[in-house]
């Protein structure tokens, strides 16, 4: 065997049929010249449908389906250790290669008795060249330059674009220090002596690791300028979160403490946490700036037309206003009516008129109510206040109209159901949906569904015809981000309580609607005994984005309260409380939350008081499940009450 190409796959199925389809095009012209290669794909627990797609289409392609996401370094090295190439190739699921590209880097590879590793030339989806085709050892100021972005004031200097290698032509060929993961052409004998990746990574990293070991074991680096390929860069790995950026530091973490000792060490390191700190504002400040968009736009226009509307009004009654007050007055209006329309839900998607409604009346009555306090020059007619009612629905339907151009408005919008159940029971389930759907809104003829259990103890997809079973109960975040899915219909009869808790605490979707169909009549047990019913809805769910604002204010309130009143608790002997309600005002606790064994991924983790202390597990259970199906703050004040007079410890899991 000459070429063993190696592909790890996580959820992205169309650009690995792509990519699949262009390796097959090269090996085929491979063999035509006499060589002899192997395609391998690891999967690491795709949800997308990746492995039926290769088995399907690409029976000669060896596939590797792992039960768990490894990362990057394990997956390879599972199908390194099964090659038989005398050439590795580590490719990117979101590559494209050339028909010749394995022949032309074969000849090339062959000629050259020193060579460890060898990259290509890269572009992206619009034929842009890629820098990361080539690199430079991270050093400090290397990784100070590509960093702070010093390096675009002279791309081509081989001092201030040392990690680009930037004097070097992309045109030609070089010996470089940095093989980038995306196309990595390795000697297996090489391998063999300096071991293969290091799997302390998880993914990015890796691949500098490998990169300087082969240079350290006295082999060489090329870049070979002869061939190109297609990467469209990040889609193998894009999350659009902060979090994969932080895996990205974290690995350069790695590799500054295994490769550099001394100053070098503590500099890199010291740069990579600015980096992150610099980083980590950024996504934070975009996401504040998208957040306040819409209402900024709407506040705006609402303002003016306030400030429209008391012109118009003081001229037509002969009243003179001071504008000095008037127009910081007329803010103060619209911010509040805006505020009462964010707390009742109007700026959650999908957007929802009865929740906008609620808030201007809200927003009305706090006005009505608060007006006899406000001082004489901030008073006007309360025309202004019917004027705001009416005008403020309007502004707000016209703006999202535009603003979505016309898809804004929908009440649940188009359901796109996920069911949670085993095969035998998956078909009454789907028939006690359809009985009870009161809506002109039909399931698909293809049901999407996971395994109450692990997808590995699943085994067939069942008996029901036409469905599609996804996963196991642990993908439900992957499989919802994959395929947009707003409800999760959960089989009663096979759920327990804590997995039914697990999934709706540890769901990274707000939006999510939760419902649980119980088949042969049965009932699901709330706070005040059994619920009749064979479709439980849970709007008021903990996870829901009016419930967790309804939480936050909760905490935020009670802490404050807690930290003015800090010297009263200091003289009682309750020190803990001050600082337990620093913690949950800075938002790295609840005042509340539920046992860890309930939920590994749940933020409700991080309490100070749980909400069920019983050691029978069947009414902690019940306890549990009543609260986060149906979230009301006056629990948590109960819990607070109850706490604060039995002089309950505070619990310390939250600050691990």
């Amino acid at each position: 065997m000459d070429v063993s190409i190696v592909i790890v796959n996580y959820n992205v199925e169309h650009f690995l049929s792509q990519c699949l389809l262009s390796v097959r095009a090269s090996v085929r012209e491979l063999e035509l010249k006499g060589y002899e290669a192997e395609v391998w794909v690891v999967d690491n627990r795709s949800v997308d449908g990746s492995c039926e797609m290769v088995r399907n289409q690409f029976p000669e392609v060896h596939l590797l389906a792992l039960d768990e996401n490894v990362g990057f370094s394990k997956g390879n090295n599972r199908a390194i250790e099964r090659c038989h190439g005398r050439w590795i190739l580590l490719l990117n699921p979101d590559t494209v290669v050339p028909e010749d590209a394995l022949s032309k880097c074969l000849d090339y590879a062959d000629q050259h008795p020193k060579l460890g590793g060898m990259g290509v030339p890269m572009v992206d989806g619009m034929g842009r060249y890629l820098p990361e085709s080539k690199r430079g050892m991270p050093t400090p100021w290397a990784a100070f330059c590509k960093i702070s972005g010093v390096y675009k004031l002279s791309p081509k200097s081989s001092n201030l674009n040392q990690y680009y290698l930037g004097h070097l032509s992309s045109d030609e060929n070089h010996q470089i220090e940095i093989l980038s993961g995306a196309f990595m052409w390795m000697r297996k004998s090489a391998l063999d002596e300096v071991g293969l990746l290091d799997e302390s990574y998880f993914m990015y990293g890796e691949d500098i690791d490998l990169s300087w070991r082969l240079l350290q074991g006295g082999w060489e680096n090329h870049f070979f300028a002869s061939t190109s390929i297609i990467h469209y860069k990040g889609e193998s790995t894009k999350k659009g979160s902060l979090n994969y950026v932080l895996v990205f530091y974290k690995a350069m973490q790695i590799f500054a403490r295994t490769h550099f000792s001394g100053g070098q060490v503590r500099a890199l390191l010291l740069l990579i946490q600015l980096a992150i700190y610099v980083r980590a504002a950024l996504a934070i400040g975009a996401r504040a700036f998208r957040m306040i968009q819409l209402p900024a736009v709407e506040f705006g226009i609402f303002w003016s037309a306030l400030l429209v509307f008391l012109k118009q009004y003081g001229g037509f009654k002969g009243i003179l206003y001071d504008w000095n007050w008037a127009v910081p007055a007329t803010g103060i209006y619209a911010a509040l009516w805006l505020l009462a329309i964010k707390f009742q839900g109007g700026y959650d998607r999908p957007w929802k008129s009865m929740a906008v409604a609620k808030g201007v009346f809200t927003g009305a009555l706090v006005l009505l109510a608060g007006y006899g306090l406000l001082p004489e020059n901030m008073r006007f007619s309360r025309a202004i206040l019917l004027f705001g009612a009416l005008a403020l629905p309007l502004i707000i339907a016209g703006v999202r109209w535009r603003w979505d151009k016309g898809r804004g408005w929908s009440g649940n919008g188009q359901r796109r159901r996920l069911f949670i159940s085993n095969p035998d029971e998956l078909q009454a389930t789907v028939n006690l949906i359809s009985e009870h759907e009161t809506e002109s809104i039909h399931l698909p003829k293809t049901v999407s569904a996971l395994y109450p259990g692990n997808r590995s103890e699943g085994g067939d997809s069942g008996s029901m015809k036409g469905a599609k079973y996804l996963g196991g109960l642990s993908d439900l975040n992957e499989v919802i981000r994959i395929y947009r899915f707003n409800e999760v219909i959960l089989s009663g009869r096979e759920l327990s309580a804590s997995q039914i808790i697990a999934a709706m605490t540890g769901v990274a979707n707000a939006d999510i609607q939760f419902r649980i169909a119980w088949t042969e009549g049965g009932n699901v047990v709330g706070a005040g005994g059994p619920e009749l019913g064979s479709i439980s809805d849970w709007p008021r769910a903990i996870h829901r984005p009016r419930a967790k604002r309804v939480k936050r204010t909760f905490d935020v309130a009670l802490a404050l309260a807690v930290m003015v009143m800090s010297p009263i608790f200091i003289v009682i002997g309750r020190s803990g409380w001050p600082i337990s309600a620093a913690s949950v005002f800075v938002g790295k606790r609840t005042w509340v939350g539920i046992p860890v064994d309930f939920s590994n991924d749940s933020k409700l983790q991080k309490f100070v008081f749980s909400r069920s202390n019983s050691d029978s597990s069947r009414a902690r259970q019940r306890t549990l499940l009543a609260y986060v199906r149906d979230y009301r703050w006056s629990v948590d004040l109960g819990v607070i009450r109850e706490a604060l007079i039995s002089h309950r410890a505070i619990h310390r899991h939250g600050n691990n």
